[in-house]
C-alpha cells in the first residue's frame, strides 16, 4: 500500500508541475505577443524614448524663446518711456528667467526615464531569453491563440500617441469620421 500512495503522490506532483509549466508558457506567450510590429515591452521602450526626445525638444524651444524674450527686452529699453519700458522689461525678464529655470527639469527627467528604460530593457531581455529557451515560434503561436480568445473591445490600447516613424492618422481623417 505504501508504494501505491507514493505513486499517487508522485503522480499529483507531476500534474502540478505540468500545469505550472503550461501556465509559464501561457504567461510568456501573452507577454511576447505582438500588437502590430512590436510587443508591449518593445512599445514601452519606444514610447519612453520618444518622451525623452520630445521633452528635450520642448526644453530647447523654451530656451530659444526665452533668449528671444531677453533680446526683445533690450530693444524695448531703447524705444519706450523710461518708466513704462522698465516695468515691461522687468516683467518680461522675470518670465524669461522662470522659463530658463523650468528647463532644468529635462535633465532630471531624462535621467529618470533612462533608468526606467534600462530596467525595462533588462526585463525584456530576460523574457526574450525565456521565450527563446522555450521556443519563440511556439510562444508566438500561443500568443495568437490567446489574442483570438480575447474580446478586442475590452482591451485597453497601450500604444500611446503616434511616433514620427509610424503611420499616424491625421486630424483631418479623424474629423472626417464625424462628418
Amino acid at each position: 500500500m505504501a508504494i501505491a500512495a507514493t505513486d499517487e503522490r508522485l503522480h499529483k506532483e507531476l500534474e502540478k508541475l505540468v500545469l505550472y509549466v503550461e501556465r509559464l508558457r501561457q504567461e510568456l506567450a501573452d507577454a511576447m505577443r505582438k500588437k502590430g510590429d512590436r510587443t508591449d515591452f518593445e512599445n514601452m521602450s519606444v514610447q519612453l524614448d520618444a518622451l525623452v526626445k520630445n521633452t528635450e525638444e520642448a526644453s530647447n524651444g523654451i530656451l530659444k524663446s526665452s533668449e528671444e524674450i531677453l533680446e526683445a527686452v533690450e530693444k524695448l529699453r531703447a524705444d519706450n518711456s523710461e518708466e513704462d519700458r522698465n516695468k515691461l522689461c522687468d516683467l518680461i525678464v522675470g518670465h524669461a528667467t522662470s522659463n530658463l529655470e523650468a528647463c532644468s527639469f529635462q535633465d532630471i527627467t531624462g535621467q529618470r526615464v533612462t533608468k526606467i528604460l534600462r530596467s525595462m530593457q533588462f526585463v525584456e531581455d530576460r523574457v526574450s531569453t525565456m521565450a527563446e529557451i522555450y521556443g519563440e515560434a511556439a510562444i508566438q503561436t500561443l500568443g495568437l491563440e490567446i489574442s483570438a480568445k480575447e474580446t478586442p473591445s475590452e482591451e485597453v490600447a497601450m500604444d500611446g500617441p503616434a511616433i514620427e516613424v509610424e503611420e499616424a492618422i491625421s486630424q483631418d481623417e479623424i474629423d472626417a469620421l464625424f462628418d
